[in-house]
């Protein structure tokens, strides 16, 4: 198949979260598959750096209706990794030359409405420009599912370069949905019969997201349950009807994210000072003195060390930790570390508590990728306690490390982590626990503690489930491939 690509972000180009994961190294696995992968994604100088150099253009000037019939002129610049895989930049200075993708100082930019409409009208024009002839347009998140729009509207159907074209649109986080003041449809070119409540339509304003689960082939999210959750109003953000619209067609479904098995092996990393796999655990051990060495921590082999990494915001359930371990750290023979930055407050209550309990508790306010990897490696537990998850990929890293999974039973958290039990002890990779409540919390971290002490088989058993469980982007990719092909079946 010829796979047309459509993203706002991807690593290694530039990233701000999994998204930019996915759109890298699911390409790559449907490319190593046979398939013809275009991944397109704007060019962005200020945050691409030296990746830039890897880029060339192509083609000539690229014109893009914006807005009642007039052009922007960019240009398509193009990274080849290999026969079957492309990357193509668009290249607009006036949008894209920024230093920060969405965002400044915690600020939208006040024209991403205009920013990405522009984006989503490009790929299309790209598309013609390269004479790809597209048999799937996958879209992700809001920054480009009108893709998904233009694809079915008068202004591209006509191509030929469309005519066999199925579309997919992929959720990775509903939380964020691209919804602008209505006067911003000026700027697509559709005219006002697209706003209504089977298109752009929402609340009075325009939905990008929406307009794009409301007319793709395929509606994707990045796990089963999370696919589920979305559904209700507690988890869909004001958008259960366009999704329990189009599962009553059988047109969503969830798909399990992998990860990145080259750059996290336990066996070959070179972030991490030793390695080790699960036949032999030695190195993680010494991964634990170098951790609790990094964070100024009492050097112990045979204390619980709990480990986070993550962003500090409300979706991720931080403040529900931060307020759960007090009673621990003054309680308990435990010990934290915690890499992560966001909402202020919550930096300085971790700071606060590196400062009351030195030895216990060790916070880097910010990221490191290296310190993250340290992490993974040298933690006993790896705590998740999110409100909600799309997919995650802190607990499959943490599994491929040997380190222990505790998460709430939400999203992909739920579809990744098999609970512990003695009954299930041959299937069981972590511990989880259901309500969102301090006590829920800190009950779940001191039984995952108790068995660490007590059932040592048990442990070692739970540290081995993880690390031998597959979660390679080839199952992935073969899940998209029966998902393509049933949208071109079926529809």
């Amino acid at each position: 198949m010829n796979i047309v690509w459509a993203t706002s972000e991807a690593a290694p180009y530039a990233k701000t979260g999994g998204l930019a994961d996915v759109s890298y190294s699911l390409p790559y696995a449907l490319a190593e598959n046979g398939h013809n992968v275009s991944v397109f994604m704007p060019y962005y100088p200020q945050v691409m750096a030296e990746k830039c150099d890897d880029t060339e253009v192509v083609g000539e000037l690229l014109g893009v209706p914006l807005g009642d019939g007039n052009e922007e002129w960019g240009q398509i610049r193009q990274h080849k990794i290999n026969e079957n895989l492309s990357f193509y930049f668009i290249e607009h200075h006036k949008y894209f030359d920024r230093p920060k993708l969405y965002d400044w100082d915690g600020q939208e930019y006040t024209d991403n409405a205009e920013r990405f409409i522009f984006l989503s009208r490009a790929i299309m024009q790209a598309v013609l420009a390269l004479d790809i002839k597209v048999d799937v347009l996958h879209a992700n998140d809001w920054h480009t599912s009108l893709c998904s729009v233009y694809l079915k509207s008068s202004l591209y159907n006509g191509f030929d370069n469309f005519s066999k074209t199925k579309s997919v649109v992929t959720i990775h986080n509903i939380g964020y949905q691209g919804v602008f003041p209505k006067s911003n449809l000026f700027w697509t070119g559709l005219g006002w019969d697209y706003f209504n409540v089977h298109c752009l339509e929402f609340y009075d304003q325009v939905n990008f997201l929406k307009a794009g689960v409301m007319t793709a082939d395929m509606v994707t999210t990045v796990s089963p349950t999370y696919a589920e959750e979305i559904l209700s109003p507690e988890y869909s953000f004001n958008l259960e009807q366009p999704l329990q619209h189009r599962a009553v067609q059988g047109k969503l479904r969830g798909i399990i994210n992998g990860i990145d098995i080259q750059e996290w092996n336990p066996e070959t990393d070179k972030l991490i000072p030793h390695n080790f796999s699960h036949t032999d655990l030695t190195g993680k051990a010494l991964c634990k003195m170098e951790l609790q060495k990094e964070f100024g921590l009492e050097v112990r082999a045979d204390v619980p060390l709990y480990g986070v990494v993550s962003r500090l915001a409300t979706q991720k359930g931080l403040d529900v930790f931060i307020e759960c371990i007090d009673s621990m750290l003054k309680e308990d023979d435990v010990q934290f570390v915690i890499i992560g930055s966001g909402e202020k407050w919550q930096e300085n209550a971790l700071a606060d508590y590196a400062k009351a309990y030195p030895g216990k508790f060790g916070a880097f306010i910010g990221y490191s990728n290296k310190i993250a990897h340290m992490v993974e490696a040298g933690a006993d537990f790896f705590v998740m306690p999110s409100r909600y998850e799309p997919c995650g990929l802190n607990q499959m890293y943490s599994m491929k490390y040997g380190t222990v999974p505790i998460v709430r039973s939400t999203g992909g958290l739920e579809d990744t982590v098999n609970n512990y039990s003695a009954a299930n002890i041959d299937a069981a990779t972590g511990f989880k626990f259901y309500d969102l409540y301090p006590a829920a919390l800190r009950d779940t971290m001191r039984w995952a503690a108790s068995v660490y002490r007590n059932d040592k088989p048990a442990f070692a058993k739970i540290i081995k489930n993880g690390m031998t469980t597959d979660f390679s982007w080839h199952h992935t990719a073969e899940e998209y491939e029966e998902l393509y092909q049933h949208a071109n079946t079926r529809f």
